[in-house]
């Protein structure tokens, strides 16, 4: 028998046959248009979004690193610059701060050297503009506009000069210096860069951990944390030493996986939006292939003619998806974030594209349709041509039937799912995938807010501090912050709650079973100089070896022991029998310290002494009024107001009615201003924070937001062609309850309660299975600690938008069925 090549009449067929079966037909091009174009833009969009926060965090640091060092030896510097993995490191070395200016007598500004590689190459990225140059001689310096307006010199310029009194370790001195430079940007402002010469005849060297910066970039931007500790043993650090990998480097593998995961999920979304509509669509077609078997077409001929039809299905939905994605990802999205000024001066919105992200998507797409089209043809090529005539989509359904409890419609529309549990489920799943990932990319996107920074203490809206308290000579110390300023701030309109931190002068005598132990590892820790050679001084005199004792309130003592190893009695705390000492960063252990007793006695008055029992251990810094060598310690507000008359105020929290409330912030302000030590404050403020990070974030959040649209469109069009699917495949079976005395109303409300059904197992299994999948993406992806919480408005949003879209959309199809004629009609006209 000779072979007859009908391949080209088989691919003919195929063509006419989307043609002449339009609906069908679009409904598969479309779910294969909208996979590639969720696949395309996700990943495309997705990537941009992840460089941008790429870029927040360089502007964040200041500069561009991995890893940051402190105090770096000769050798540790050649062993950086001969690994082969290290791309390039910058030298920074603070060199002292300024005392004050003839202009402001209580200044918040140190000086900085920086090396070549620094400052030309690692801040590049974090500088928006440079005019002049980086300073050379010993009386040049870098300034910033904040520096200048920090030390009282607004208006000045590139080549004036100012008169600053500074302090390194040999001393104080006062110098003219002349502006060499100024820039502006992200990072450290409130600093004076100096020159090479400046910095070697400060006193400093880089291998000290007090001045020495040695910012490291890696060749590889993912370092698993063998590799991490590995480096830091090869490098020999010494007790004073640290080293510490950014936040992005060091949990590198922990975030890779984190996005592996958001992959996944947005590729298994892609791929059950294609199975769900191929399965619906070439199945029920099934009946259309025994007729070809009857003219004498062969099953190796209809598997071919499937495949055909595939490929240009497939062929149309790619191309039709990459375009759809390109527009979206390289025009939409920059245009809508532009014109709606999401983010203002944010600049060029550039998106990342790798060629990776394209034959992803062809090789996925390609492999997603061939899959999910193989069931369907293995079914139409085994079934003979009379089975073929006379199927029906397989239901599952039970050889005996009960009368039921309840609303028929209801009752109904639950068995409906029933009679195809495989093909509820996959619908089912297929909208939980998508909700799924449009649950996680919301939240993980929610949680790079601007807002969700942590900026102060205790998410205090703003710190008010007391700058006298920096000044070496105590006699300079002054009340500035008195109960006039503390009650006006309370009496201050939006103003909610007002936490002062009062604060003593104290010296705690030497003495062998703590204090001794606490010095020796302090000098260890972090002088230059041994503490035998000092110890005899500490002995006859301990107030040459100040600290101090600070007060705080009972809601400060609630929110401090959440932060302890182990929480302090706080009867006991308040009673004044209890304190809880500032680490210091020095290596002591709880367990070496509590129970232990610690004497303190007045700085002015060596009779006046109290006695404490250690309780707790905290590495807190906002309870530290002076950096003395001894322990700070922290007791109760009323123990300090006991101990001393009139303690100083050094810093005061206040919280907003409003988080950043900028009308109540602009009271404080205004409050500030009006006091005549107004030069004697600073403040930390939750409000400019978030501002100065939204600025580093640029469109970053604009892009995310564009994510979360591309995710909504294509839930809603998931739902959408789903329903119109599912519909046409049971277009036989409507017509035939129609038939029997089922009227066009209740037809209408089975459909809507089916498709409510639909959405409510689909939020089931997002809520279950979903959330806990988010809840680790996100752990693994959370570098800066935000606590996990799921954006409730825009969940809520879209499960309203879910629920109206089930009634709306049913009806719509049922409508347009109804429209093609009567009901024998549809039954006759069916294929």
């Amino acid at each position: 028998m000779l072979r007859n090549n009908n391949r080209a009449v088989v691919t003919r067929m195929a063509r006419r046959s989307l043609t002449n079966n339009k609906r069908r037909s679009i409904t598969m091009i479309l779910a294969v248009l909208l996979s590639t174009f969720l696949l395309f833009s996700v990943l495309t969009v997705g990537a941009t979004f992840f460089k941008m926060q790429r870029l927040q965090n360089i502007r964040l640091h200041g500069a561009q690193y991995d890893a940051i060092m402190y105090g770096a030896t000769e050798e540790q510097l050649k062993l950086c610059r001969e690994n082969p993995d290290i791309v390039r490191m910058g030298a920074v070395g603070v060199a002292g701060y300024v005392e004050e200016t003839p202009q402001d007598k209580t200044p918040n500004a140190g000086f900085i050297w920086a090396d070549s590689d620094y400052w030309n190459e690692m801040m590049e990225p974090a500088r928006e503009w440079v005019k002049g140059d980086y300073p050379k001689a010993e009386n040049e310096v870098m300034a910033t506009p904040k520096a200048l307006k920090e030390c009282g010199f607004e208006g000045v310029d590139v080549g004036d000069t100012i008169q600053m009194k500074y302090t390194t370790p040999r001393g104080s001195e006062e110098r003219t210096f002349t502006i060499s430079g100024m820039w502006d940007g992200f990072g450290d402002k409130k600093t004076f860069f100096v020159s090479e010469a400046f910095y070697k005849q400060s006193g400093y060297s880089l291998a000290e951990v007090a001045s020495g910066r040695l910012h490291i970039e890696f060749k590889q931007k993912i370092m698993t944390q063998a590799e991490q500790d590995a480096f830091i043993n090869s490098l020999n650090l010494g007790k004073q030493q640290r080293l510490f990998f950014t936040a992005d480097m060091g949990l590198s593998v922990q975030i890779l996986l984190g996005i592996l995961g958001i992959v996944f999920m947005t590729c298994f979304c892609a791929y059950l939006l294609i199975y769900n509509i191929m399965y619906l669509t070439v199945a029920g077609n099934i009946r259309y292939y025994g007729l070809l078997q009857t003219v004498g077409m062969t099953g190796r001929q209809v598997h071919h003619l499937m495949a055909e039809q595939m490929l240009l299905i497939g062929g149309i939905g790619l191309i039709g998806g990459i375009l759809l994605g390109c527009a979206v990802s390289f025009f939409l999205i920059p245009v809508t974030v532009r014109s709606l000024g999401i983010i203002r001066e944010a600049g060029k919105i550039e998106i990342a594209f790798h060629p990776a992200v394209f034959f992803l998507t062809i090789l996925f797409i390609g492999f997603t349709v061939f899959i999910a089209s193989q069931k369907p043809a293995k079914m139409a090529v085994r079934c003979s041509p009379v089975e073929a005539l006379g199927y029906r989509p397989k239901t599952g359904a039970k050889k005996s039937h009960k009368t039921g409890k309840g609303k028929i419609l209801w009752r109904m529309a639950g068995e409906q799912l029933k009679k195809d549990k495989k093909k509820a489920f996959i619908v089912m799943l297929s909208m939980a995938a998508s909700l799924s990932v449009f649950l996680c990319m919301t939240t993980l996107i929610h949680s790079q807010g601007a807002r969700e920074f942590f900026y102060t203490y205790d998410d205090l809206d703003m710190v008010v501090k007391n700058d006298t308290i920096k000044k070496e000579d105590l006699s300079e110390h002054r009340q500035i912050i008195d109960e006039k300023l503390l009650n006006e701030f309370k009496e201050t309109k939006g103003v909610k709650e007002v936490h002062p931190v009062i604060y003593t002068e104290i010296t705690v005598p030497w003495e062998p079973e703590f204090s001794d132990k606490w010095m020796r590892e302090f000098y260890e820790m972090w002088m230059t100089i041994p503490y035998e050679d000092e110890i005899e001084e500490y002995k006859e005199h301990p107030e040459n070896f100040g600290s101090c004792l600070v007060g705080i309130s009972r809601t400060d003592l609630e929110n401090l022991n959440e932060t302890l190893e182990t929480p302090v009695d706080a009867k006991a705390f308040e009673k004044g029998e209890t304190c809880i000492l500032v680490r210091n960063g020095l290596s002591f252990k709880e367990k070496e310290l509590l129970g232990k007793k610690i004497t303190c006695t007045e700085y002015a008055d060596k009779e006046n002494k109290r006695t404490f029992e250690i309780a707790g251990l905290t590495d807190e810094t906002y309870y530290n009024a002076l950096n003395g060598y001894p322990p700070t310690i922290i007791v109760s507000e009323k123990m300090v107001n006991t101990f001393v008359e009139n303690p100083c105020v050094f810093k005061v929290g206040i919280r907003y009615d409003e988080e950043y409330d900028e009308d109540t912030e602009g009271r404080i302000l205004e409050l500030l201003l009006q006091s005549p030590d107004a030069k004697d404050f600073s403040y930390d403020s939750k409000i400019e924070e978030m501002e100065y990070v939204r600025k580093a974030q640029g469109n970053m959040m604009g892009v995310g937001i564009g994510i979360i649209a591309i995710l909504a469109l294509i839930g809603f069009m998931n739902y959408v062609n789903t329903t119109v699917g599912s519909i046409q495949s049971r277009q036989v079976e409507i017509s035939i309850m129609e038939s029997i005395g089922m009227t066009g109303k209740q037809v209408r409300k089975m459909l809507v309660m089916e498709g409510l059904l639909y959405a409510g197992g689909a939020w089931g299994i997002t809520i279950t299975i979903g959330l806990a999948v988010t809840y680790k993406i996100y752990q693994s992806v959370n570098y800066r600690g935000v606590p996990f919480e799921v954006p409730i408005l825009s969940v809520l949003a879209a499960m309203l938008i879910i629920a109206l879209i089930c009634m709306m959309i049913p009806v719509y199809v049922y409508r347009n069925l109804e429209k093609k004629g009567a009901v024998i009609e549809r039954i006759k006209g069916f294929e």
